[in-house]
């Protein structure tokens, strides 16, 4: 009687201190360790001011942006897309062309010039008109176009090695 006993007051008291706080399941998982030492970060910084593309990359790059912002902005005016699109368009497409002109040497940058006043006549005139009618957008198509095949072939960035900018020392 008294081992029976014994026998039931062991497993009572086995299942009372396995059971716990905690779930069974949680009683028994691993426990994820902890990193014993934190080190300090050394944090250098970097001069990020001086750009490590030679000139003629940064103008293929350009040229590259101008041309298909152009197409876009004949694809748009074709299109009859919206204005605020055919803006955008004609705004980044100027932004690239103006950007080409600083990395070529006097000589290019003053030819290339003229055509950057024609983009920029152009984008006042299709600012001025805002419903931009199927005649306008037609004319305003063909300007674009023969402004992206002239500068296409006379500034091609093949072309232009020899009139770059010589690079940054």
């Amino acid at each position: 009687m008294l081992k029976k006993y014994l026998s039931v007051v062991l497993v009572v008291a086995f299942i009372v201190s396995s059971a716990g706080c905690e779930t069974l399941r949680k009683k028994f998982i691993r426990k994820r360790k902890t990193p014993q030492s934190r080190e300090a970060m050394i944090i250098t910084p970097r001069d990020y001011s001086a750009h490590p593309f030679p000139n003629h990359v940064l103008y293929r790059q350009y040229f590259t942006y101008w041309k298909a912002w152009n197409q876009e902005l004949v694809t748009a005016l074709n299109d009859r897309a919206s204005h605020k699109k055919v803006v955008d368009c004609m705004d980044q497409a100027l932004i690239n062309l103006k950007k080409m002109s600083t990395y070529l040497l006097e000589d290019k940058a003053k030819s290339l010039a003229a055509y950057i006043q024609q983009s920029e006549a152009l984008m006042s005139r299709i600012q001025a008109v805002p419903g931009l009618p199927q005649a306008e957008a037609m004319r305003f198509r063909y300007t674009a176009e023969r402004i992206l095949s002239s500068v296409n072939r006379q500034f091609d960035p093949t072309d232009m090695k020899n009139h770059l900018k010589p690079d940054p020392a």
